[in-house]
């Protein structure tokens, strides 16, 4: 029993010496500590300024300028001209083709187709034509045409103007021996007022200065809207 205890206590004793021998892993090495003495400036002496700091003067850059090329005197003019409208042209008077004087076949056409001077056709009646050429009474064609001026009953009223002509025949004795719509304007029942005007007028006796036994006529009725 007491060689347990000894045994014991030696072990125990081993033990405890090498665990104070053991180096500590956390002990820390603090630097080493150095006293310093501040000192303050001395204080700065009257008169004297002290030196700003030096600044590196930088030279001023020019500033490069650029040439520019003037165009020449004849670009300039040229783009000006260019610019300007162009001048309108007036259109030179054309000298007039000289008139022909008609011939003498072509008087006396003209003279059977048209009429002598002195007839009134009136608001009424656009133009007329006759077929013989030696008749020359415009006191008669004033009286017939008055006739039919007074049968005459326009039944149409529109905003454009038509016109148709009729054609009738006179006898020596005044009797109407033919008669037709020789030219229609497209609205029948103006075409039929003015036949029917022609069919309901007596005329006179033909003038006995008149040679030919007829007389062919070709009267225009016309409407012209009031503006």
């Amino acid at each position: 029993m007491r060689w347990a205890i000894a045994i014991s206590f030696v072990l125990h004793m081993a033990v405890l010496s090498l665990v104070f021998k053991a180096p500590r892993a956390d002990v820390r090495a603090y630097p080493r500590s150095i006293n310093v003495n501040l000192i303050s400036s001395p204080p700065p002496l009257k008169g004297v300024q002290n030196p700003a700091p030096s600044q590196a003067t930088v030279p001023p850059q020019k500033k490069v300028q650029k040439k520019v090329e003037k165009p020449p005197e004849e670009t300039r003019m040229a783009e000006i001209n260019q610019k300007k409208k162009p001048r309108r042209e007036q259109p030179k008077p054309q000298p007039e083709p000289p008139k022909e004087e008609p011939r003498r076949d072509e008087k006396a056409e003209s003279r059977s187709e048209g009429l002598p001077e002195g007839v009134e056709l009136g608001s009424e009646f656009g133009s007329a034509r006759l077929d013989a050429s030696g008749f020359d009474s415009p006191t008669y064609l004033n009286i017939l045409f008055g006739k039919i001026r007074r049968e005459w009953n326009n039944p149409f009223e529109g905003d454009e103007s038509i016109k148709c002509v009729i054609f009738f025949v006179v006898g020596r004795d005044g009797h109407l021996l033919d008669s037709a719509i020789e030219s229609p304007s497209g609205i029948e029942a103006y075409d039929q007022a003015a036949l029917r005007a022609v069919l309901a007028t007596r005329p006179p006796p033909l003038p006995n200065q008149f040679e030919l036994d007829e007389l062919g006529i070709h009267l225009e009725f016309r409407y012209i809207p009031y503006e």
